[in-house]
């Protein structure tokens, strides 16, 4: 059997394309939304399966009602109903009263059914207008598509030109015998010992005296220079402000997609490489931050089925989210384990590099304590939060039991490090901005500070900011003369990424 289309119609009211746009529209709208933090890359697979099930689900409405037109309408609109079911759910999940909760699986879920019965009913009447529906559906694929696709086509081309306008003039350092090994550890969203204590009752001076113990410099009262990973990154590796490494970063523009270059590519890194160190980088799960191209690119073995982060965020805005939520196939915590392997894999992996030989420079981005809270302060994973609990309680308290938690490996990693290391090396460890769930833009902006910078004459100094850190250790190890720059912290919201407010540091040392 052929689909016979009647070419003196406009093919527009003859073939049912919609069944393909409305398959595939919801995969990359999502794509594009998320597109600075995910690889492109990862919805490919998602594509592929949308488009099979989509022929498929067509070829079995045919076999009920012989009608090609019919039974691609009909499954677009069971495509329709699968799609938006998770979204409506996000939407409504929440809504009660007197703590009843109105719209869970149990009452949406019929809505649903009894939806979708009637639409099938609708449209297997003899009296109902194909060509016109068609038609419509049609128009109403391709125009959706526009967005999506303008946003995934425009971050792309950006992204590749930004690779070349990158200022990452490498300097020329002066490496001499043994140069150390340099180890850039990121623990993102990492507060201040103070912002810890005082908004999170937490005292860190426990994991403190062990880093100042193993002879790290601590600033008591270091601010970042940005508030948003991207920003604070991309200063801290170019060790300049973002407004004098590029002219794209300015007001009222939301386009980070040059950011992404200045990470990946940063001055810091082909300074490096340029006086022969090999670059070091572990996968991360943020996409600004995977430095894929680096000499030794580390990251845990995946199986061929596994879902990738983008997978799993996609079933949780589609009618798979009743699997998810009664944690069918495991997949309530497919997203949480993927973070918690990576995790894991890194800190099993980072205190023993020995097998790389000659002067490297490891580069480590480990999104914890930022949320996903997935890790109990012993490292166990995190039950779902019991409901009615407020996003702030839950986030403080996960919150807490992250920075237990990685606190406790660091205290183990660091001293192997050392101990590994033939030559001894320098460790920056650093939040690259305070919590995420900070009560002000202060406590956002005040975070863990700690380096270890064996042999210097001039050490780091209290209310040193990311901006300055390896202008001070080009200078003191690889004969470089860096003016050091003022320390400004700069917070901006994340929808309006380059609106800066200067936020002063109101901390006073103890010493």
């Amino acid at each position: 059997m052929s689909l016979k289309i009647d070419r003196r119609q406009p093919w527009l009211q003859v073939f049912p394309l919609h069944l393909f746009l409305f398959a595939i529209y919801p995969i990359l709208a999502l794509l594009a939304i998320n597109i600075s933090e995910v690889d492109p890359s990862s919805a490919w697979r998602s594509v592929l399966l949308a488009i099979v099930a989509a022929g498929f689900l067509t070829l079995a409405f045919y076999v009920i009602f012989h009608d090609w037109g019919r039974a691609a309408l009909l499954s677009t609109i069971a495509l329709i109903l699968f799609y938006s079911y998770g979204h409506v759910y996000i939407l409504l999940k929440e809504v009660n009263l007197g703590g009843f909760y109105f719209f869970r699986h149990r009452t949406l879920m019929p809505v649903w059914i009894v939806l979708g019965a009637f639409l099938v009913w609708w449209v297997s009447r003899k009296s109902f207008r194909i060509k016109t529906a068609t038609y419509t559906l049609n128009l109403i694929g391709l125009f959706l598509l526009i967005l999506p696709v303008f946003q995934l086509t425009s971050f792309l081309l950006q992204s590749r030109s930004s690779l070349t306008e990158a200022n990452t003039t490498a300097l020329r350092l002066q490496t001499g015998d043994n140069p150390p090994d340099i180890y850039y550890i990121i623990l993102d969203g990492y507060g201040r010992a103070d912002v810890l204590q005082n908004e999170y009752g937490y005292d860190n001076s426990d994991f403190l005296n062990t880093l100042l113990d193993l002879g790290f410099y601590v600033a008591e009262c270091s601010q970042s220079n940005y508030a948003q990973t991207q920003l604070s990154l991309a200063s801290s590796l170019n060790f300049n402000y973002i407004d004098a490494l590029s002219d794209r970063f300015v007001l009222g523009s939301d386009d980070r997609t040059g950011l992404d270059a200045l990470i990946q590519n940063s001055a810091v890194r082909a300074s490096l490489e340029t006086a022969g160190y090999q670059t070091v980088a572990f996968a991360s799960g943020f996409l600004a931050t995977e430095l894929r191209d680096a000499d030794y690119y580390l990251s845990p073995e995946k199986s061929v089925g596994a879902l990738n982060e983008f997978e799993v965020l996609l079933l949780e805005t589609t009618l798979a989210r009743l699997l998810q939520d009664s944690n069918r196939f495991g997949m309530q915590t497919a997203g949480s384990e993927l973070f918690r392997e990576r995790t894991l894999f890194t800190l099993d992996t980072l205190d023993d590099l020995s097998y790389i030989q000659g002067p490297k420079f490891v580069f480590v981005h480990l999104i914890v304590p930022h949320p996903p809270y997935v890790f109990g302060p012993t490292g166990g994973p995190v039950e779902p939060a019991e409901v009615g609990t407020t996003k702030m309680q839950e986030g403080a308290e996960h919150y807490r039991d992250q920075v237990i938690y990685i606190n406790s490996r660091m205290q183990e990693i660091l001293p192997r490090i050392i101990e590994n290391s033939p030559t001894p090396p320098i460790i920056v460890l650093q939040g690259d901005h305070g919590p995420t769930v900070a009560s002000s833009p202060r406590s956002r902006m005040s975070n863990l500070s700690a380096y270890l910078l064996p042999g210097a004459d001039i050490p780091a100094y209290p209310a040193i900011t990311p901006v300055n850190i390896f202008r001070i250790i080009f200078n003191e190890y690889f004969g470089q003369d860096l003016e050091l720059l003022e320390d400004v912290s700069l917070y901006s919201d994340y929808t309006d990424p380059f609106n800066f407010r200067v936020i002063q540091n109101s901390c006073k040392p103890n010493n």
